[in-house]
């Protein structure tokens, strides 16, 4: 059958649309060999050459080039020449043309020199056009030039020409140096008129083109006129926030969080629910209306109450991202932040949930998260999320909340405690978020401790009986009590720490990032000596003392210290950037978690915890599902 079509192909002079089917099904074909590619590629070239050739098959010849390169053959220099004339020719269309530079690579075209470059972009074309100002940075083109290109393409006809001219102004603004400034400010003044563009996507484009203009404007000024220059582009992107096209408003927030440097009156505006009488007289460089050349700072009225409260996920996803950069710049500022995101832990939506959750998480990382007593019930509950990352995050901020209160620090616990109740599964994250909790506050888990101490102790009948969740959660919590080991005193029964040996597996997989089983087993047996109640009917303390260096000793001091405190705060602030830089990888980490829960109950498997087992598979089917829900690529077993 590949012999005959090619021999079809090779007999006719005048190519026909049926010899074109004749070669695309070819070409598709992934067994056709290489000798008939060859042969459908010449046959192809000439009846491009061919004058006869009907206008309208030239442009489905082009379509075939294009398979052939991008699929199954590197064209030859010959065949490249002849598409970059048609392509040059006044007859060809404007379909052709763009399909024949589409065939092509950038430095097939070579257009590297100006003057061919605005030959081919002036060209009545709009493909043409839209394809070259979408690859105009690739082009060895200089940026004045560019630049004067790009202005004069913002006022194209034509919307989407519109919007790429804008891209462009963009991307060129984030990487060259304008010694000019009055230049720069044209192009964001002329970015600026488009805000108010009627279609849409020109609109996307224009918040995108103020946000890299905004911001070269405001790196090129002296420090006071930087903080006014970036006032004024915060209130312009703050003016759009009540856009009508979703996906405007999320350009639009996701250009503000990209600002640095905002004042905080007006930071203050943005969450405040009247209109501050202090504002009203003041206007920065900007458009607010179409016949209104300057834009008042009450602009950034309830912009963030706005993108908190829209109808749509997306939009509140992106406000709240943007905080995470903002939130930062002032402490009054920082406390409204934390208080409107503890309402947004409500929220219907995973997502939003989850960046509300990462912005208090960054919060916390710089030390500005203060949680009030009043809002700590709201927090606590998302630790009991159905959604497993939710949890996760919430046990990271928790882990960095400096709490002022006992009360407030019991709470803290017991909600830790509830979640790995709920959640057997959660296990190791539970027990590293209370050893963590509890180092950070000292004084009031000594406290918590001294109260509990009865409820760890062994039973009448000698057993220990830890698997409750509760007793093994304590003891935990109790291997980070303050100790003095140079001194050999501790402020909870030390008794405890021999305790604590019973779950040495557990938590040394909690702490396996800081401390390993060796150091963490000398360690606690080293504690549970610093009182005349021995625990030698447990363990054999001494036995695993002798022959312990002074160097071992001193690594179990590591375990006391409070430098543990900062390590884990640089290593969940990595670990935090790398779980939230791409949204498409939430529901892969969902299933990894589940998978290594699945992997951790063996061992309750093999003790024959069959209602454990199954009440934990339960828990997991259940998460799974959701995630199914989210994104149909899942499949349940």
């Amino acid at each position: 059958m590949e012999h005959h079509l090619r021999r079809n192909l090779e007999i006719n002079e005048n190519i026909r649309p049926q010899a074109l089917l004749q070669a695309l099904s070819l070409i598709v074909n992934p067994s056709t060999s290489d000798s008939t590619l060859s042969s459908i590629l010449k046959t192809l070239t000439l009846s491009l050459k061919n004058p006869n050739t009907n206008p309208f098959l030239s442009h489905h010849i082009l379509r075939l080039f294009s398979l052939l390169f991008h699929h199954r053959l590197q064209l030859p220099h010959n065949l490249i020449s002849t598409v970059r004339e048609f392509s040059l020719l006044p007859s060809t269309s404007a379909r052709s043309l763009a399909d024949s530079l589409a065939c092509l690579s950038i430095s097939d075209i070579n257009v590297n020199d100006e003057s061919t470059f605005l030959s081919l972009v002036l060209r009545p074309c709009i493909s043409v056009r839209h394809w070259l100002l979408l690859n105009a940075s690739k082009f060895d083109i200089r940026p004045s030039v560019l630049l004067t290109v790009l202005l004069g393409f913002t006022k194209d006809p034509y919307p989407y020409i519109r919007g790429v001219a804008l891209d462009g102004l963009a991307e060129l603004c984030k990487c060259i140096v304008v010694e000019d400034e009055s230049l720069i400010h044209g192009c964001y003044f002329r970015a600026v008129e488009f805000l108010f563009d009627s279609e849409d996507s020109v609109r996307c484009s224009a918040v995108r083109a103020v946000s890299a203009c905004g911001q070269l404007i405001v790196a090129s000024k002296q420090e006071r006129s930087k903080r006014d220059w970036s006032d004024a582009l915060f209130l312009q992107l703050c003016s759009m926030v009540r856009d009508m096209s979703v996906k405007v408003r999320i350009e639009v927030f996701s250009a503000l969080g990209k600002i640095e440097i905002v004042s905080e009156y007006i930071l203050l505006q943005t969450l405040s629910k009247k209109a501050s009488s202090a504002t009203k007289e003041m206007n920065f460089p900007g458009q607010y209306a179409d016949k209104i050349f300057r834009i008042p700072a009450s602009s950034a009225s309830f912009a963030f109450l706005h993108g908190l409260e829209d109808e749509f996920s997306e939009v509140r996803e992106s406000a709240c991202r943007a905080l995470q950069t903002l939130a930062i710049l002032s402490a009054d500022f920082t406390n409204e932040v934390v208080n409107f995101l503890m309402d947004v832990l409500n929220d219907d939506s995973t997502a939003v949930r989850l960046q509300a959750l990462d912005t208090m998480h960054h919060v916390a990382m710089v030390g500005q998260l203060k949680v009030q007593q009043a809002h700590l019930h709201m927090f606590l509950g998302i630790l009991l999320d159905s959604h497993s990352l939710i949890r996760c995050t919430a046990r990271k901020v928790l882990k960095l909340t400096e709490l002022p209160s006992l009360a407030m620090f019991k709470m803290c616990v017991d909600g830790l405690i509830r979640d790995f109740e709920l959640y057997p599964q959660d296990e190791t994250e539970v027990f590293s978020a209370l050893f963590m909790v509890g180092q950070n506050h000292g004084k009031f888990l000594v406290s918590l401790i001294n109260e509990v101490s009865q409820m760890v102790e062994p039973s009448s009948g000698g057993k220990l009986g830890y698997d409750n969740a509760r007793k093994a959660s304590y003891l935990v919590l109790a291997t980070s009590a303050p100790v003095s080991m140079k001194q050999q005193t501790c402020s909870i029964p030390p008794r405890i720490f021999s305790y604590a040996v019973t779950l040495l597996g557990r938590i040394t997989r909690s702490l396996a990032e800081i401390v390993d089983q060796r150091t963490l087993l000398t360690y606690l047996s080293y504690c549970s000596r610093f009182t005349f109640v021995s625990a030698s009917e447990f363990f054999k303390v001494e036995k695993h003392l002798e022959g312990c260096d002074v160097q071992l000793i001193q690594r179990c001091e590591v375990i006391s210290n409070y430098h543990i405190r900062r390590k884990l705060q640089l290593k969940e602030a990595e670990s935090s950037l790398l779980d939230f830089q791409v949204e498409q990888n939430k529901e892969i980490n969902c299933v990894n978690i589940i998978l290594q829960a699945v992997i951790d109950i063996w061992p309750s498997l093999k003790l024959g915890l069959i209602d454990e087992v199954t009440r934990t598979l339960r828990n997991l089917k259940a998460e799974l599902a959701m995630i199914s829900d989210n994104n149909h690529s899942v499949l349940l077993p």
